[in-house]
């Protein structure tokens, strides 16, 4: 998590509205991806992450400074993408606190 917290630094001051978030991709104990969110419209930080891991994001574990998104604006629902991948468990360090999307993508 503490990676996945300094690669969301990387995003501070050019996500507005949107907080900045890193994600990091673990299979079998090794960094196999990371990403972070890098300016508001653009891709998030688990869609960078997942991307970056290609075919071993399957069965890995996802580590993301914030909740994914479980709703479409700009960009796809993250939740979806991580279903689709198969990643086999999601660790987060906070839950959104916009109240739309607060939760949801814990639920799904």
């Amino acid at each position: 998590m503490q990676r996945a917290i300094e690669l969301g630094v990387k995003g501070m001051g050019r996500t507005s509205p949107n907080p900045p978030v890193g994600a990091v991709v673990v299979n079998r104990g090794s960094i196999v991806g990371e990403g972070f969110h890098r300016r508001a419209g653009g891709a998030h930080a688990e869609i960078e992450a997942l991307s970056a891991a290609g075919r071993k994001a399957a069965g890995a574990s996802l580590y993301v400074t914030l909740e994914p998104c479980s709703t479409s604006g700009r960009t796809g629902p993250c939740t979806d993408e991580i279903i689709r991948r198969k990643v086999r468990r999601v660790i987060i360090s906070a839950t959104d606190p916009n109240p739309s999307h607060n939760g949801r993508g814990i639920r799904v």
